[in-house]
């Protein structure tokens, strides 16, 4: 068991030796719950979005990509 001090904007401490052993890191969400023996906090896990999550996207690779050919490139800018 450990001590800390609550700042003046309701902040603390967490010791690093505990943040290293739950995997907390600076940015990261904690859950705060209230219990009849005090306060519980614990780090909020669960699926990490990604960029396609938002967008709807779903890309499956069907196979290796077929590369333009010079002159197709250069149609391009014609």
């Amino acid at each position: 068991m450990s001590e800390t001090r609550i700042d003046a904007k309701g902040g603390l401490v967490i010791p690093r030796y505990i943040r290293e052993k739950l995997g907390i890191k600076e940015g990261m969400l904690v859950l705060i719950e209230e219990s009849e023996d005090g306060v519980l906090l614990r780090p909020k896990r669960g699926k990490t979005k990604k960029i396609e999550d938002f967008f709807g996207l779903h890309v499956e690779r069907t196979g290796e990509p077929e590369w333009a050919l010079p002159k197709e490139i250069k149609s391009i800018w014609e």
